[in-house]
């Protein structure tokens, strides 16, 4: 798996109530760069975070994005099963427009 987190960000200053502008923010960036939302959800093991699958086109492929408020982290996955050229190509730019937007550092792991 190939994971972006954006570090040392100000997601810790967003009070409860900003929680969904940060959403609509991701949602808005990742819009930006030609990606559609298939998928919207939580994840059981981390209550209270946002997840997204967003795929470009019919192309095959997902890239997940996960903000968890609790945790001021905000990260980009692919699957090695779902890695193709357009996510790996997009994923180190559009979290390079998170920390820009969010403020902190990409951090890379794979």
């Amino acid at each position: 798996m190939l994971t972006y987190g954006i570090v040392d960000s100000k997601l810790d200053k967003v009070k409860p109530l900003d929680e969904e502008l940060v959403c609509e923010k991701i949602e808005d960036t990742v819009r930006g760069f030609g990606l559609t939302m298939a998928q919207k959800t939580t994840l059981s093991t981390k209550k209270g975070c946002s997840h997204w699958h967003f795929k470009k086109g019919k192309e095959k492929g997902v890239l997940e994005v996960t903000y968890w408020p609790k945790r001021h982290a905000l990260w980009l996955d692919i699957h090695d099963n779902r890695r193709v050229d357009w996510n790996v190509a997009v994923i180190g730019d559009l979290a390079a427009a998170f920390a820009g937007y969010f403020g902190g550092r990409v951090e890379i792991s794979s």
